[in-house]
């Protein structure tokens, strides 16, 4: 559900805020948006009902349903379709098309703009028209975004940036008009130098705000092939790899270091000392206070 909107995330959030005001629906209660090189997503909490008129928005629109039942009705290029649309449903739209939407209770969504270059190689995403569909992967990881979104007050781009290519991958897929050729990837991962070049930049880089979009760029790959290919050389996701390297960086100060953890964990790349803590816990299966003081009391 979105309006061709400009490209900073504070103008983007502004304007669509604007436009429900001006259609009568008013502010929803949260509202977080994050703009990444291929699209951007934007999670509501609380929209009132009513009905708007948008126009074609820059890239493929995905809406995900977070309300239990949502009654809606959407109308575009000559067609309406009125439905119950469930918890974890969710419509998908190609770029460039006008379109207007009501629905009839309190709305809780993520909404999702894939732009057509979102893959840096040439190729463009376009998707085909659906209403109302499921998608056990996408559901996934549009549930992983919204969360993300909703409880930290600076959800993490490079995140973000990761999960929409996952998210521009399935839809280029299992929901586009891309012929087979183009659905069909190269096989293979990066070379030697490839890899060297884009771990040594990440251990040098891991207190800064790294991107996928830097990392390609150091490899001088497309996103799409880059993520794909460090994945294959390196056996984890370019994200889930730097987030092992922070959690490693930080058990060592937390061994050597008298730093407070709101220092270490800014001091490795955290945005927040409530994420470090939450990544920490989830990989080392200890909070960091805990693992502190185990280390101490082994080397007394």
């Amino acid at each position: 559900m979105h309006k061709r909107l400009s490209n900073s995330t504070p103008s983007h959030r502004e304007q669509w805020l604007a436009l429900l005001e001006n259609q009568g629906v008013g502010r929803p209660k949260a509202l977080s948006v994050v703009e990444v090189p291929g699209g951007l997503v934007q999670a509501t909490i609380g929209e009132a009902p009513g009905r708007i008129s948008l126009d074609g928005a820059p890239g493929s629109v995905l809406m995900f349903n977070i309300s239990p039942v949502q009654g809606l009705r959407q109308s575009r290029e000559g067609r309406s379709f009125v439905s119950d649309i469930l918890h974890g449903e969710m419509t998908l739209m190609p770029r460039g098309v006008p379109s207007q939407w009501s629905w009839n209770s309190t709305c809780d969504r993520l909404d999702v703009i894939v732009y057509p270059d979102v893959f840096g190689d040439g190729r463009k995403l376009d998707v085909i028209d659906r209403y109302v569909f499921r998608d056990s992967e996408m559901e996934a990881i549009c549930r992983r975004l919204y969360q993300k979104l909703t409880l930290s007050r600076m959800p993490e781009r490079f995140y973000v940036e990761s999960q929409l290519m996952r998210l521009a991958v399935l839809l280029l897929h299992y929901h586009s008009t891309a012929s087979q050729a183009d659905r069909t990837l190269p096989p293979g991962g990066l070379t030697r130098h490839q890899a060297r070049r884009v771990l040594d930049y990440i251990e040098s880089n891991l207190g800064g705000q790294l991107t996928l979009t830097e990392l390609a760029r150091i490899a001088d790959l497309s996103l799409h092939h880059f993520a794909r290919m460090f994945k294959r050389t390196i056996g984890v996701a370019p994200y889930r790899y730097v987030l092992e390297r922070r959690v490693e960086r930080a058990k060592w100060m937390l061994r050597t270091a008298r730093a407070s953890l709101v220092d270490i964990s800014l001091a490795v790349g955290f945005d927040s000392q409530s994420h470090f803590t939450s990544a920490f816990g989830r990989m080392v299966g200890a909070t960091p206070t805990e693992f502190q003081g185990s280390s101490r009391k082994r080397h007394r």
